[in-house]
């Protein structure tokens, strides 16, 4: 993955800026004349409001209504495929077809309500689809609400949503044409173990000369692919500190030295391709950084004590050490977006907002951005 430059999260085009200014402008219409009659067809129709789908990126649409419903409606379909469960009662009756949801699309808010399950297939495919919808909603997928003439009224819309089974293939094709097996009887391996994998990490990662004095640290995870020779290959990376090029490039440098010392996964007894995550950490053996490195330490200690807590459900108490843990780091990003998700779930979605998007002006990059954008929009 290339990194991009980094931008403002409000940094936004004139021409984006106008389209919410509009959609406010409806909904504050709708909430001073409110119409509580339902409809089933509109002059002007609802459709899901998504970024990818906005005319400032798409300058041959024109403004075309037909083109962003088309490409929202395509892309809210897509987003609830992927994020539905495929009931394991209905898995194992083999029940496949349409669940149909009804839903009310409201002008006041351009939020969904309402829904009832107009058909069903069974085996508890209309309460997943239920679920999946009442969960967009609440993460703040929002609606540009129907007209009428220039009003925008209620509006009835019919969302129907595909179970299908398929056989799960045991590997999938990368961007890149690697083909990737998830299905294995034996894992990728370090000769020699994890201990072995530990040491090298550790007496091989080469700081940044030119840095030493700078006291930074940070993790870099890499995602690499061990092929089926046993080579490695680093496909993406993720400076979660945003220590820099001269790190990342150390790191990459490290990934590359281990080329030769991996031992492929296995499928049915035969070597293949699989995905590892692969982290490393950069802290300077200066005298003078003693202090820093410590202050890292503890942030990466209350960090995996806010897992465990997540882990035991306890989401509050997590919060509250990932909270201590960045007021030692504030701009760890895999920090913020733990923190963040936590938030996300606990419905605290303006808080969640300000991690996600702090992220992405650090980065410039987010590896969660469709999450990113549904909860928070630009």
């Amino acid at each position: 993955m290339q990194y991009l430059r980094p931008e403002s999260f409000f940094d936004m085009k004139s021409t984006a800026l106008t389209f919410l200014l509009s959609i406010f402008s409806f909904f504050l219409a709708a909430q001073t004349n409110p119409d509580t009659t339902i409809y089933n067809i509109a002059d002007a129709m609802p459709y899901p409001m998504l970024k990818n789908c906005m005319t400032e990126r798409h300058p041959g649409w024109n403004g075309s209504a037909d083109s962003i419903r088309r490409c929202a409606e395509s892309q809210l379909f897509s987003i609830l495929a992927a994020n539905i469960r495929y009931p394991e009662d209905a898995r194992t009756k083999n029940l496949q077809g349409s669940v149909v949801i009804s839903c009310i699309i409201e002008p006041t808010n351009g939020r969904m309500s309402n829904l009832q399950i107009l058909k069903d297939i069974g085996g508890g495919c209309g309460a997943e689809a239920l679920r999946v919808l009442h969960a967009l909603d609440e993460a703040g997928l929002r609606w540009m609400p129907g007209f009428l003439a220039t009003k925008p009224v209620r509006v009835r819309q019919a969302l129907p949503i595909r179970f299908r089974l398929q056989e799960a293939l045991p590997y999938y094709i990368s961007s890149e044409g690697d083909t990737i097996y998830t299905d294995i009887d034996k894992a990728a391996d370090f000769k020699g173990g994890l201990d072995s994998l530990v040491k090298f990490l550790v007496n091989r990662l080469e700081y940044p000369a030119a840095w030493e004095d700078s006291c930074k640290t940070g993790v870099i995870e890499m995602a690499t692919i061990i092929k089926t020779d046993g080579s490695l290959k680093v496909s993406n990376q993720l400076d979660f500190s945003n220590l820099g090029m001269d790190f990342q490039f150390e790191a990459l440098r490290l990934a590359r030295r281990s080329a030769g010392l991996w031992i492929p996964a296995e499928n049915q007894g035969k070597p293949v391709a699989t995905t590892l995550p692969l982290r490393v950490v950069f802290k300077s053996e200066v005298g003078r950084c003693a202090t820093a490195n410590a202050n890292f330490d503890r942030a990466m200690i209350l960090a995996d004590e806010g897992a465990t807590l997540l882990e035991q459900e306890k989401t509050e108490e997590a919060i509250k050490k990932w909270n201590e843990a960045l007021a030692i780091q504030p701009d760890n990003c895999e920090l913020l977006y733990y923190r963040g998700t936590a938030l996300m779930n606990q419905k605290q979605l303006e808080q969640a907002c300000k991690d996600y998007n702090r992220v992405k002006q650090i980065l410039g990059i987010t590896w969660f951005e469709e999450i990113r954008r549904l909860v928070c929009g630009f």
